[in-house]
């Protein structure tokens, strides 16, 4: 299993967080289990004073897999630090044939609001001290219908999240789980969000790092090989699917996911990943 480490300044952070990323499990029937041990020994080795999953933690809301496995995990997790988890479309869509639907599976919601320290940020924000973590859900017709369309993304944060955003305390430090990063930050990246002039971090996955083998990051920069199918034209060489993006006011982080196919062998060509996220306050210079 990979892990990165990233390092970010801000003078918002009354001293230095940590925090250990991950995204895409997409656990399922059949899920190999020693990928949760190992995120588990990643992140007690990390020693993180938050466990943020920027979605898709199942594949199939229909049909989840044996939650008896996943609870133990989460449960382990929350005794090494606080979680903070982001809803992602496959926490919240079934499949029905070879169509996906909207399915809200009340077992899996019941095991993340019963693990203890598990905050789930789903269109809601959560604070502790100097920091406050915020998610917003997209809904069903933002992935299946719309493609996640720039103008869908642009209207529904300006409009329906924005009494969200609108919430948050501007002198902490604001993280923002947003599970897709391709049109958020597109449209960041150009200043055309009003409602995130607020954030300072915002988290992501969703895009399995476009598929891309690590020999071939260094290449490819921040772009993929190929995208998940709902993109329709921005699905080869998607850009933004990994690492850390410094825009003019933001950070945004992209994990890559554990999960980049659900096939075993996919893990050797494109390996789990995990992430540290290091938010220190800026060095002061002083004249000796």
């Amino acid at each position: 299993m990979q892990k990165k480490t990233y390092y970010i300044k801000s003078s918002k952070v009354a001293e230095k967080k940590k925090l250990f990323l991950f995204s895409d499990v997409h656990f399922r029937e059949g899920f190999p289990i020693k990928k949760l041990a190992q995120i588990l020994i990643q992140a007690e080795l990390a020693e993180p004073d938050y466990i943020c999953i920027a979605g898709d933690l199942i594949n199939d809301a229909k049909n989840p897999g044996d939650l008896n496995l996943l609870s133990p995990f989460l449960d382990s997790l929350s005794k090494i630090a606080p979680i903070v988890m982001g809803f992602g479309n496959h926490d919240l869509l079934g499949k029905e044939g070879k169509q996906w639907i909207y399915y809200l599976n009340e077992d899996y919601l019941g095991l993340l609001l019963n693990t203890p320290k598990l905050h789930l940020v789903d269109n809601r924000g959560w604070k502790d001290r100097d920091i406050e973590f915020t998610g917003v859900t997209m809904p069903y017709d933002y992935y299946e219908r719309c493609h996640e369309s720039i103008d869908y993304t642009k209207t529904y944060i300006d409009t329906i999240a924005s009494s969200l955003l609108n919430k948050q305390q501007k002198e902490l430090y604001q993280v923002l789980f947003f599970h897709s990063p391709i049109s958020v930050l597109e449209l960041a990246s150009e200043n055309k969000l009003e409602s995130l002039k607020g954030t300072d971090l915002i988290l992501s996955g969703h895009l399995h790092g476009g598929l891309t083998p690590p020999l071939f990051e260094f290449f490819l920069r921040r772009r993929g090989i190929v995208g998940p199918p709902n993109l329709a034209n921005r699905m080869i060489f998607p850009n933004h699917v990994r690492g850390h993006v410094q825009l003019k006011d933001i950070d945004a982080v992209i994990s890559t996911g554990i999960s980049k196919l659900n096939m075993p062998v996919a893990d050797i060509i494109l390996p789990p990943s995990v992430t540290e996220i290091i938010i220190d306050k800026p060095k002061i210079l002083t004249k000796k």
